[in-house]
Parts: C-alpha cells; sequence; structure tokens
C-alpha cells in the first residue's frame, strides 16, 4: 500500500504545470529516475526487515545459536519480497541472515522473490544460494516455491523435497558446487520425513548395495559346499571333481563383475571360454576368502569393501539446520543392508562403509586369474604379466590346475557318433552276423523270412481290397473286378509246419472265428498272422535298446531317488552305453558327471523332460 501510495505522488509531481514549464522539459534524461521513492534508495531499510534484525539484540535471541535464530528469523520473513537490483558479492561460511549487511540482504530477498515467480535471473552470490537452501531443508517457504510439476496429491514433505531438488537441477549449470553437498541434502530430507524410497533412487547405490549381499551369500554357500581339504595330485578323480561346475558360480560371477574394476565379461577369454574363466574365477575368490579366514583378521569381503555396520549419522551435516524437537525413533531402510535409523533423538547409519565404488585391489585379482588362465592353456591373446603375493598366485595355479583336470576328464568321458558310418557299420554287423549262423538258426531265419513275406502279402490284400471295393461303387463296365486270394488262403503257407485245412477260418485270440467280409462290401479287420498262425501282443522291448539296469538308473535319476550300483557293474561304462543309446534322441549327451562328491551321474537339465517322455514316465 505504501509502495502505491509513494508511486502516485511521484507521477502526481511529474504532471505539474510548473514542472512543464521549467527548462528541464527539454531535457533528455536517461539510466536514473528523475524522481526516485524512499525503498529505492541505499540507504533505505525496509520496517519488516529492522524487525527482523532486532530479533538477534533481544534476550532470547541472544540466547539462540546460531542455527536457531536463523530458522526464527527465516519463519518470520518467509513470504517477504522486495524488488532492487543488487551487482555486489557475499561469501561466507554457513551463510546466514546475520552475516549480510542491509544491501546484500535486500539483494538476497529481491532475488529470492524472482527465483520463486519463476523468473530468469542473473548469477547471484553462491552464498545467495546456501541461504535459499537452508530455508528450503527447513521446510521454509515451500508454498511459495516452484517444484516442477503439479502439487495434487502430494504432502508437503514430498513438494518440499521437490522444490530443493527443483532449484537445484534449475540452477545446477550456474551453481555446480552444489551437487555435492544437495545429493546428500535429498536423501536426508527423505530420511528425516519417511518419504517412499523411489525419491532417492536417482541418489543412492542401491545396485552396489545388492551386488555386495550377493557376493557375500554366494561366496558363503559356495564355501560351505566344498571341502576345505585339498585334493591330491595324484587322486586325479578327485582333482576332476574340484574342478567341475557349481550352482553358485553364475551369481558370484555376475556380484565380482559388478563391484570390481576389473570386469571380466568383457574380457577376450570369457568371449571364447566363458565357462572356463568363470569357475576359475569364482574358486579363486572362494579359495582366497577361506584363506582370509585362516591367517588374516578381517574376511576378504570386508577387506575389500568394509563391512555392513552402524555408526553415528549427522543429519544434513554441511547445512544450518535446527531441529527444534528431538525426532520419533524410526527405521527408514534403503536395502537390506543401507538403513538409517533414529534412537532417542540420536541418528545412526547402517550399513557397507564403503564410497559405493569398484574395488581396485579386488580388480588386480582378476585380471591376474585372466593373465595366468592365458597362459596355461595356450590363449594367443596374452596380457601382461604382473607380480602377486606368493600365497595368490599359489591359489590362481591350484584353481587352474583343478579346472583343466575337470575339463580333460570330462572330455574323455564324452561320446561323439559319426552318423555317416552307421550305414557302414550295420552292413558290416549284418554280414558278421551271417557268417556265424548254424544251419538250424538259418532254417528258423528263412520261417521268420517266410512270416514276414505273410505279413508283406496282408498288407497287399488290404491294399487290393480296397481297391475291389472302389471298383465296386462304379458301372460294371467300366473295369472287371480282379481276383485277390484272401489272407486266410495264404496263412497255410506261412505256417510252421502244422496244416491248416482251407475249409477252416483262423480264429482271433478269444478263439472265436473272425468274420470273412465278402470281397465285394467292406473288407474285414485283418489281422498279422505270426510263425505259429496266430495273431499275438508280445510285450514290446525297452525304448531304444536300453537295459533292465540303464531303465533302473534313469528313472532313479528322473525321480531322485538314490541308486546303488549293483555289483561287477562299471558306472562309467553303464553311463557311456546309455549316452550312446539315447544319442539319437537327443543329438547329444544325456548323463554326465554333476561333480559332487559321491560320484553319481545326473542328467542333463536341458534334455530331462525329452528322456522322460521318450521312457513315458509320467
Amino acid at each position: 500500500m505504501m509502495v502505491s501510495t509513494a508511486q502516485e505522488v511521484l507521477d502526481m509531481l511529474l504532471q505539474s504545470p510548473n514542472l512543464r514549464r521549467s527548462n528541464f522539459v527539454d531535457r533528455v534524461f536517461t539510466d536514473e529516475p528523475i524522481l526516485m521513492r524512499g525503498s529505492q534508495m541505499a540507504g533505505y531499510v525496509p520496517p519488516r526487515m529492522q524487525e527482523m534484525r532486532e530479533m538477534a539484540f533481544t534476550p532470547e535471541g541472544r540466547g539462540m545459536i546460531g542455527a536457531q535464530l536463523f530458522t526464527k528469523q527465516a519463519l518470520f520473513m518467509e513470504d517477504y519480497e522486495d524488488d532492487i537490483e543488487y551487482h555486489g558479492s557475499f561469501e561466507r561460511y554457513f551463510p546466514t541472515y546475520v552475516d549480510m549487511n542491509d544491501r546484500q540482504l535486500r539483494g538476497y530477498f529481491s532475488w529470492r522473490s524472482a527465483i520463486r515467480r519463476g523468473e530468469e535471473t542473473p548469477k547471484a552470490p553462491l552464498s545467495f544460494a546456501f541461504v535459499h537452501l537452508y530455508e528450503l531443508i527447513g521446510s521454509i517457504g515451500i508454498e511459495l516455491e516452484p517444484i516442477g510439476r503439479s502439487r495434487e496429491g502430494l504432502t508437503r514433505a514430498e513438494q518440499g523435497f521437490l522444490a530443493i531438488e527443483h532449484f537445484w537441477k534449475t540452477h545446477e549449470g550456474t551453481y555446480p558446487e552444489l551437487q555435492r553437498y544437495v545429493t546428500r541434502w535429498l536423501r536426508d530430507y527423505a530420511v528425516w520425513h519417511g518419504l517412499d524410497v523411489s525419491y532417492l533412487a536417482p541418489y543412492v547405490n542401491t545396485a552396489f548395495d545388492e551386488a555386495l549381499i550377493s557376493l557375500t551369500e554366494s561366496l558363503d554357500s559356495w564355501m560351505a559346499a566344498t571341502s576345505q581339504k585339498k585334493p591330491r595330485k595324484q587322486d586325479a578323480r578327485a582333482m576332476a571333481l574340484a574342478g567341475a561346475d557349481r550352482p553358485e558360480e553364475e551369481r558370484l560371477f555376475s556380484a565380482l563383475d559388478a563391484v570390481s574394476t576389473y570386469r571380466p565379461r568383457v574380457s577376450r577369454l570369457y568371449r571364447d571360454r566363458p565357462e572356463t574363466l568363470r569357475h576359475v574365477t569364482c574358486s579363486v575368490i572362494a579359495e582366497l576368502a577361506r584363506y582370509y579366514e585362516k591367517h588374516r583378521k578381517s574376511g576378504l569381503v570386508e577387506d575389500l569393501f568394509g563391512s555392513s555396520q552402524a555408526f553415528p549419522y549427522v543429519m544434513f551435516m554441511n547445512a544450518v539446520f535446527w531441529t527444534g524437537s528431538p525426532h520419533e525413533d524410526t527405521i527408514y531402510e534403503i536395502s537390506p543392508c543401507n538403513r538409517y535409523g533414529c534412537a532417542k533423538g540420536r541418528w545412526y547409519h547402517e550399513g557397507f562403509q564403503t564410497t559405493a565404488t569398484r574395488s581396485s585391489k579386488l580388480g588386480a585379482i582378476l585380471r591376474l586369474v585372466d593373465q595366468r588362465l592365458r597362459v596355461a592353456i595356450g590363449y594367443p591373446h596374452p596380457l601382461t604379466k604382473k607380480d602377486a603375493p606368493k600365497y595368490l598366485d599359489k591359489i590362481v595355479a591350484e584353481q587352474i590346475e583343478a579346472r583343466l583336470a575337470w575339463e580333460a576328464d570330462r572330455e574323455a568321458r564324452a561320446v561323439r557318433v559319426d552318423l555317416s558310418q552307421l550305414a557302414g557299420i550295420r552292413a558290416a554287423a549284418s554280414a558278421t552276423c551271417d557268417s556265424l549262423l548254424i544251419d538250424e538258426e538259418r532254417e528258423d531265419e528263412a520261417v521268420s523270412d517266410a512270416a514276414a513275406a505273410a505279413s508283406t502279402a496282408a498288407v497287399t490284400v488290404s491294399t487290393a481290397a480296397a481297391v475291389v471295393s472302389a471298383a465296386a461303387k462304379t458301372p460294371a463296365a467300366v473295369a472287371p473286378t480282379p481276383r485277390v486270394e484272401t489272407l486266410e488262403a495264404m496263412a497255410p503257407k506261412v505256417s510252421a509246419g502244422a496244416a491248416v485245412p482251407e475249409t477252416e477260418k483262423p480264429t482271433d485270440r478269444t478263439g472265436e472265428f473272425a468274420d470273412e467280409g465278402p470281397m465285394t462290401g467292406r473288407p474285414s479287420e485283418e489281422r498279422t498272422i505270426t510263425a505259429a498262425g496266430a495273431s499275438s501282443a508280445e510285450t514290446a522291448p525297452a525304448p531304444y535298446g536300453l537295459t533292465t539296469i540303464e531303465l533302473e538308473l534313469l528313472q532313479s535319476l528322473l525321480d531322485g531317488i538314490p541308486w546303488e550300483v549293483p555289483a561287477g557293474t562299471s558306472l562309467d561304462m553303464l553311463v557311456d552305453s546309455i549316452n550312446e543309446k539315447l544319442f539319437d534322441l537327443l543329438g547329444d549327451t544325456a548323463l554326465e558327471f554333476d561333480g559332487l562328491v559321491s560320484g553319481m551321474p545326473a542328467i542333463i537339465d536341458d534334455y530331462a523332460e525329452d528322456v522322460r517322455e521318450a521312457l513315458s514316465y509320467e
């Protein structure tokens, strides 16, 4: 109201006839007004600002600490606006209103007013930006601040978080120094007010924490499943089992790749030998962790990344912040290994005491494994050799040797069939069988051939009957009906010596006579005649030529039931035989040794359902 009245007085004076008749009318004035309001003068101090300054000199104000006094003054000036131009400087550590002179104070409030209106402002002193952030951290003037989105449905705390974030993002290019402070203050603001964890997604590296959890859990699982006693080099079987694949490998390898400066997944050797590099890397880390347990005060993960512990925490560090009253007891969990808590007004942070950066020490270990493995297998693209402690070199060498021994053992057990040679093998086997037959077996073979011929004739009869049936439906003048000899008439020719009278009809399995349907109508049901002259349903042989023992082994593996190898039976030969018989079905090896101490084979997961279906197991 006062500003409006002063402007009206100025306008009235400028419109005065006496002033128009003066010599000043013809002059041109620029860059400054002819007359100024009192509020525009450099020495003018608004009454509200004077009252705010007097707060520091009252008995109550003299007993306050700096943060408490700043908060009280900020609440008093929460909606204050000013409109003067300020081109001066102001720099302080932990700046507050008390540190500003009158001109700087009016310049700050004018700059803040322009920001609240969303206007583009010239660069102000950096300390102005910090004072404004202190206000927002204390949730002062939140409703007057732009937040970059609609306020509908948002709580006051959520609006405060967005106001801090919007101010920082808007002035990030002008004040790049703010980033190191604002990212922590945003996290503290969300924790203090209990906001949803989704607000912290851009400012907290939860993926790194999850990778450390995976590293710890998979490493413990690996060490628990493996024996602490190392196999002797003379025991080839134990060496092979020590280098076998394990179910924890993929999770452990992924965690190592996420927290190490040297990334084994992008290694050239991983593209060519992924399973080899993965297993050796994981086994080396597991053995190194076991070594740390025996010879060091702290474990491997703790040595690389610190331990997950609770430490005292200062909320809004490096900011002017007044709590007013102690915060209620609470726990704010960002991830299973990253949580904040408050107990009796004291805050603590529980988690890995790390900067959430990849470990260069771990990277050196993983690179050493890659380099030594390339040398051991004669890889054509070696890495530069670097020195390493003797104990680490020994661990790497042992794990490489165990893995290569396992791969050599698996290679020796693999069954490979050249399908192009099968025809020649069958022909040679047939010739060998013919040469070993005795006279009686040759006679039996002749009878079997006759039975086969009878079966073929039966098919011919059925085909001919179908032709006759089709011909019966056509006019008689088209073609004469052919004469077809029935199967019953052919049966005596293929009997095993016993003559069957032509007047008798063949019987079915129940002993009743089979119908002989007329030749001109629908043909009767045909049956295959055995060498004895009667049809029979023999028990089907085992699929793919599997023996009873082989079926028992497959069934126990499919059902997960322990199976004991019969005395005098070689398990290796039994597995090789099954793999050979199932090769036509799968085109690959069906069984492989799972690498466990039990020494039993296992069905490859990709083929388990195919084998189950082939053997008709429900």
